[in-house]
């Protein structure tokens, strides 16, 4: 049950967030439309720039120190996962959306043992919505340019809504 759900609800707000994020920078929509090859890279560029799971709470098992400060067993932490999608110490010019960025390990799908499982399907499936999307609308525009962003769900960055014309 969880892996349908959540697998579901990542998927489509990938989606929405990479269609926002190529509509809101034409200039990458035009070379992944006249170079549709670069779509593999494109989805990964889509989930290091705009992941749908912004953080993720883990209790701590143990104490650990961390940055100088002590962190005690039953603690929650968080993972940022966007803020580390955005290191200027693992990613050159983090804040621009490059879908030529050379490829370097982001982290929207977590990391070892809570790798996200459905992984390989949500890239598949945001790879074909892409190359359809290019194919079928290619004059796609958005209708607004400011996000309707859901504000509710602390834990996730994905859009309300995305009114577009094409």
């Amino acid at each position: 049950r969880l892996l349908l759900i959540a697998g579901h609800e990542t998927t489509t707000d990938l989606i929405g967030n990479g269609v926002y994020a190529l509509l809101t920078h034409r200039d990458q929509w035009n070379k992944l439309r006249d170079d549709p090859s670069l779509i593999k890279n494109a989805v990964e560029e889509m989930l290091r720039y705009e992941s749908p799971l912004t953080r993720q709470p883990r209790l701590l098992r143990g104490d650990v120190e961390l940055g100088g400060k002590t962190l005690r067993r039953g603690e929650t932490v968080f993972q940022m996962i966007n803020a580390a999608n955005r290191d200027p110490s693992h990613f050159d010019d983090p804040e621009r959306f490059d879908i030529l960025r050379p490829s370097r390990r982001h982290l929207a799908f977590g990391q070892g043992i809570h790798f996200c499982i459905g992984a390989p399907l949500a890239r598949l499936e945001a790879q074909i919505v892409f190359q359809t999307l290019l194919h079928r609308l290619p004059g796609i525009h958005l209708v607004d340019e400011q996000p309707d962003w859901v504000v509710d769900k602390p834990t996730v960055r994905i859009l309300e809504r995305l009114p577009v014309t094409f």
